[in-house]
């Protein structure tokens, strides 16, 4: 299939609410939230259920009609707040490929393809038209030679495919992708992961996907949102969002990482290195990759890769910090080993190199770099 010419997404001050029963009180959504995409870009919309993530998705795909803001394609425009107009569905001229795949089971693969041309009439394609544009779409998701495969002898993952040669047979301006792959095993949505990401980029399309683990935003995205009580916290490249969260809960949410709270004492400027006394009393050295008031509540970010152990005396790395405790508990999960360490008043996770072995119980000296010991705004949202 030849590259589709697709054109920027504008998502300007988007808000979505929906209310409880009572009509009192916000019940979910989103409130303004703003990006804008540039053609062929993936981006994932990654957060906890309830967050807001689908709902934008839907207002992107007119399954809901926003409150107020403004969306558009390119020149088209999808919805306009300001002006009260709102696009239909199936003039949007996108792709969607929803959890459940929405694969019927009476037709062939072929006829699940098809389907989107068969229901656009003002397309009026010739039936060879037809054929010729699915056998492309199939080729392109390594299913040519299924066409006359009932539904339902595919597999989980032949099923996700199907669903995504109907999504871009019509070659769509956008490719909007809800959870495809919760459904598959693991070891099948590994593979899918890398094959999804290779169809989007030979494509070329913009593609919007939304879900709840971050290993898939972090492999597959050029740009993720992470979004958080129907707000955006942070938009970046995956290894910004990584190594320079922008608060607590965005380091939480993107991989494991260690908590320690603490309250800044004098404020702390982008780079700024600060002597930070966390709440249980210990006291280590953090950098600040973001402005942080004085007085504020913080949270110090420690990734467990970032952690060494060594045993009670040993010398520590110099300008390293270093803080003492005992081993709780271990898991070796091949290529590494999961240590779960009790410090004097937090519990830390450690993952060390499988030849690194302590046994529960012993003491243990702790030893991590100040560069990677973040201190984070821990402020919670009450919205």
């Amino acid at each position: 299939m030849t590259s589709i010419n697709s054109m920027t997404l504008e998502v300007s001050n988007l808000t979505k609410t929906y209310w409880t029963s009572n009509s009192r009180f916000p019940g979910g959504g989103i409130q303004p939230i703003s990006f804008s995409l540039k053609a062929g870009t993936f981006f994932t919309l990654l957060g906890p259920s309830g967050c807001g993530k689908t709902t934008t998705l839907r207002c992107i795909a007119g399954l809901e009609i926003p409150d107020d803001g403004r969306l558009s394609l390119g020149p088209t425009t999808f919805f306009d707040g300001a002006s009260n107009s709102n696009l239909p569905l199936n003039q949007r001229n996108i792709g969607m490929v929803f959890q459940s795949y929405a694969i019927w089971p009476h037709m062939t693969v072929f006829e699940n393809v098809a389907f989107p041309l068969r229901v656009r009439s003002q397309l009026k394609l010739s039936a060879a038209k037809i054929t010729e544009m699915v056998r492309e779409a199939l080729n392109t998701v390594g299913l040519s030679g299924y066409e006359n495969r009932s539904a339902t002898q595919l597999s989980g993952g032949q099923q996700q495919r199907v669903a995504l040669a109907r999504a871009i047979v019509r070659q769509p301006g956008l490719l909007l992708l809800d959870e495809p792959l919760s459904n598959l095993d693991a070891l099948l949505r590994d593979e899918m992961r890398n094959e999804l990401k290779r169809l989007q980029k030979q494509i070329g399309i913009t593609t919007v996907y939304v879900t709840h683990d971050q290993h898939e935003a972090l492999e597959m995205s050029d740009i993720i949102a992470v979004i958080n009580a129907g707000m955006l916290e942070q938009m970046g490249p995956p290894r910004e969002i990584y190594n320079r969260p922008r608060n607590a809960f965005v380091a939480g949410f993107m991989g494991a990482t260690n908590l320690l709270p603490a309250k800044l004492g004098e404020s702390a400027g982008t780079g700024d290195y600060r002597t930070i006394t966390l709440d249980s009393g210990e006291v280590i050295k953090a950098c600040f990759p973001y402005p942080i008031a004085a007085n504020s509540k913080i949270a110090v970010s420690i990734r467990p890769e970032s952690v060494s152990l060594a045993a009670p005396g040993t010398a520590v790395p110099e300008g390293y910090n270093a803080l003492e405790g005992s081993v709780l508990s271990s898991g070796f999960l091949g290529n590494i080993v999961r240590y779960t360490i009790q410090l004097c008043s937090n519990r830390i996770q450690v993952h060390q190199p499988a030849d690194i072995h302590f046994n529960d119980g012993d003491r243990i000296a702790v030893h991590f770099s100040p560069e990677k010991s973040l201190g984070l705004s821990d402020e919670r949202r009450t919205a």
